[in-house]
């Protein structure tokens, strides 16, 4: 596998100002309308998916998301299922839309090769997926103590 693409510091900037202004408000928000469906994630969920969250590889987070977005979970457990089905959503559109005409991050694409803004396309995902699952799971823990759960793990 390549080595992850360096950001440029005027990215990085951005990415941070960012998961201030818009990724926290727009976590928040997730969570609170998918918790008005169910129950906020369990800790063990949330355990996971900060722990792929930190690799620093976009695919690889996707590849989760999926798996855990196409397990056959058990009936009690579908708000799992519905979480990781709307943030495949956000990344999805995050990715499609909101990386370059909304964030404006990718560099000068003129004269660039296609592997080389794959790349840098994967670094910028990896980087705003994590502030954005960081922030979901803040409003989580917010949620999980809300409703009485603590620190459980299960359920």
């Amino acid at each position: 596998m390549p080595a992850q693409k360096q950001l440029q510091p005027a990215q990085l900037q951005k990415i941070w100002l960012l998961s201030d202004t818009v990724l926290y408000p727009e976590a928040v928000d997730f969570m609170q309308r998918l918790v008005k469906q169910g129950d906020p994630l369990p800790m063990a969920q949330v355990n996971g998916l900060l722990n792929i969250t930190a690799s620093n590889n976009y695919a690889e987070l996707l590849r989760f998301v999926l798996h855990q977005r196409d397990r056959n979970w058990p009936f009690p457990k579908m708000n799992i299922k519905r979480f990781y089905t709307s943030l495949e959503v956000v990344l999805g559109k995050m990715q499609q839309e909101r990386l370059r005409s909304e964030f404006h991050l990718l560099q000068d694409v003129s004269g660039r090769s296609t592997d080389d803004m794959r790349q840098e396309i994967d670094a910028l995902m990896a980087l705003l997926a994590r502030e954005f699952i960081q922030h979901v799971l803040a409003e989580n823990g917010i949620l999980l103590r809300k409703a009485g759960v603590g620190r459980r793990t299960g359920r």
